[in-house]
């Protein structure tokens, strides 16, 4: 910059901030620009309100794959786990079923489904690795929805002269939550092939 231009700002303010002496002047509108609000861009100097004229409209932000899936498969993960744990709960008031590990208590029944169900789903991430992701997600689903099932069965059906414990009312909301949050991690993986279609 030369002296005579150097001179002359050492009066001048930004228009934005009063406060603060400026450096530069906007190449599109021509306001002064203090340190803060001037913008080098492609060789030229701009304020915040002349930047989108020289730059175009906003580029999206690309998508992370799989981000869409994370968060429905942790949900589905963690109710399968309360589901593992509702089935060492009692599964009935009285008789078989009404202490520890009531859903594991023979004569197995409906809360056995649900039981086995549960695990299924608490181990089938680990041991189905090499599956594919949406054939993974659709066996969780059935597995969430197995649970589900079993649970709604076992309050429906009680055992004999007995009522439903804690158990399945526990396992029933789980196994809903990890249906839900398979379909949703399903339903995730599809998206990327209709954007590629």
């Amino acid at each position: 910059m030369p002296a005579e231009e150097r001179t002359s700002r050492l009066g001048e303010r930004c228009s934005q901030h009063l406060a603060s002496a400026a450096v530069a002047t906007c190449d599109g509108c021509g306001r002064n620009l203090c340190l803060a609000c001037a913008i080098p861009v492609r060789g030229q100097t701009l304020g915040a309100e002349c930047l989108a004229e020289v730059l175009g409209p906003e580029v999206p932000l690309p998508k992370v794959p799989g981000r869409e899936r994370v968060v429905p498969r942790l949900a589905a993960g963690g109710a399968f786990a309360v589901a593992v744990l509702a089935s060492l709960l009692p599964w009935s008031r009285v008789g078989a079923g009404s202490g520890a590990f009531g859903a594991w208590t023979p004569p197995l029944r409906w809360a056995a489904l649900s039981a086995v169900a549960a695990v299924v789903g608490l181990v089938l991430p680990w041991v189905g690795r090499r599956l594919a992701s949406r054939v993974l997600d659709a066996v969780s689903m059935v597995a969430g929805a197995l649970v589900a099932a079993g649970a709604l069965l076992a309050i429906w059906l009680p055992p004999d002269f007995s009522g439903p414990g804690l158990g399945p009312w526990i396992a029933l909301a789980s196994g809903v939550v990890a249906a839900a949050g398979s379909a949703a991690a399903l339903r995730g993986s599809r998206e990327p092939e209709r954007a590629r279609s």
